[in-house]
C-alpha cells in the first residue's frame, strides 16, 4: 500500500483536529484540547478513480508554529499539506495564504488543499466567496461539524499524490 505524509497546517482553533476526527472517526466533538507539538494519525483513503487504497499519515500540527513550521523537522518528507482556516476569523485566512506560499516555496510541485472550515456557523453565511477571492486560490469550504467536504478533500489529495508519484 502506498503511504504518504500529509501535514495539517493552520492557526490554533481553526479546526485541524476536528477535521481529522471527522475524517477518521466520523464524529465531531465541540471541545478539544489544543494540539501541543504534533499528533500523528493515519487513515486509509479509497480513491474514487478505481486505484488502490492509499495510507495517509496525517501530521496534525500545533497552530502556534505559524510559518516557522517550515523551519522544523516536522515537515521533512511531506508529500502534501492540508492548510486550514476558519471562515469566522479573517486573520486565519491571511495566515492560510502565508502558509500556502511557504509550502509552495519549501515543496515546489507538491499538492495541497486549502480548506475554509466552519461553514456551518451562522456568521459564515456569505463569507466563503469573499474569502476565496481574498485568498486568490482555490479554497474549498468545509465543515468538520457536519462533514461537508472533508472526505472528498482527502480523496482528491490522495489521487493527486498518486498521480504525481510523490
Amino acid at each position: 500500500m502506498l503511504t504518504a505524509k500529509v501535514m495539517l497546517l493552520g492557526d490554533m482553533g481553526v479546526g485541524k483536529t476536528s477535521i481529522l476526527y471527522r475524517l477518521i472517526y466520523d464524529r465531531f466533538e465541540g471541545q478539544y484540547k489544543s494540539t501541543l507539538g504534533v499528533e500523528i494519525l493515519s487513515h486509509d483513503v479509497v480513491p474514487t478513480d478505481g486505484s488502490d487504497p492509499m495510507r495517509l499519515v496525517l501530521w496534525d500540527t500545533d497552530g502556534d508554529f505559524g510559518t516557522q513550521i517550515f523551519d522544523t523537522v516536522y515537515v521533512t518528507g511531506a508529500s502534501a499539506a492540508i492548510i486550514v482556516s476558519d471562515v469566522t476569523r479573517p486573520q486565519t485566512v491571511t495566515r492560510m495564504v502565508e502558509l500556502v506560499r511557504g509550502f509552495e516555496e519549501r515543496f515546489p510541485g507538491r499538492p495541497y488543499r486549502a480548506l475554509l472550515n466552519k461553514i456551518d456557523l451562522p456568521e459564515a453565511a456569505g463569507s466563503a466567496g469573499a474569502i476565496a477571492e481574498l485568498a486568490k486560490s482555490s479554497v474549498k469550504p468545509v465543515s468538520a461539524k457536519t462533514g461537508v467536504g472533508i472526505a472528498e478533500s482527502f480523496v482528491e489529495l490522495a489521487q493527486t499524490i498518486r498521480r504525481r508519484q510523490l
